[in-house]
């Protein structure tokens, strides 16, 4: 049968596997992201922060109501996960999202980075999850941004799942409808730099092509056709 069809996330091993190794993946760059924050936080006083703003993040508005979109993020690295695809494409996606957190904590532990928060006053809810997001993220793991190279590499999924496989993902709709706007909202609630959406994108490849390396490219095969053997 189809390789797609073996692999189907439907047979119940399969998809055990694939929410075990989801969940590992969620935890790592959960323990991973904190350990690195609270080291950051501690010693962003006695540290030169690098000044990586260019004119086009001072030129950029502050639009609280993106703050809402921002939290999209996590799911929008679920939606790939829910492909009936190859588990081996799965793997590889899996994989992928672990290289880009490991490189991304390299850089967060060399290189001091931080961003300023003018101060504001919320009034209402519309400005609540920008709220929300400043309490939980401090603004010093900031290059790479996770947000830029995890939402390609989940869009680099999609595409793959529809072109090479033959999966029925609507990638350009999520592409258009979702990660676009996730990608817009780290710039407009002022969560990061332009640097630093340029670099998630490049380790967003750069791990994507790592992650061949370990996990190969698995393709559709055609049904080989019954002998009779009359």
């Amino acid at each position: 049968m189809p390789l797609r069809k073996k692999y189907d996330y439907r047979i119940a091993d399969i998809r055990v596997g694939r929410i075990v190794i989801g969940a590992l993946v969620a935890v790592i760059q959960l323990v991973a992201y904190q350990v690195l924050q609270q080291y950051n936080m501690a010693r962003m006083d006695s540290v030169d922060s690098w000044d990586v703003a260019l004119s086009l993040d001072a030129a950029l508005p502050l639009v609280p109501e993106f703050a809402f979109i921002y939290f999209l993020y996590i799911p929008g690295l679920i939606v790939p996960a829910l492909l009936d695809m190859p588990f081996t494409l799965y793997l590889r996606y899996a994989l992928s999202l672990v290289l880009s957190v490991l490189i991304a904590c390299v850089c967060f532990a060399f290189v001091p980075l931080k961003i300023i928060h003018d101060t504001f006053v919320c009034a209402d809810w519309s400005c609540s999850a920008l709220v929300m997001l400043r309490s939980l993220d401090a603004g010093v793991n900031i290059l790479p941004s996770l947000h830029a190279s995890q939402t390609l590499l989940a869009a680099i999924v999609m595409v793959t799942a529809s072109r090479v496989h033959g999966v029925r993902t609507f990638w350009w709709a999520w592409g258009l409808f979702l990660y676009l706007p996730i990608i817009a909202s780290t710039l407009l609630t002022k969560q990061h730099y332009v640097i630093d959406i340029v670099a998630g994108f490049l380790v967003g490849v750069i791990t994507w092509k790592l992650a061949l390396l370990f996990v190969g490219d698995e393709h559709v095969v055609d049904e080989e056709p019954e002998v009779d053997a009359a």
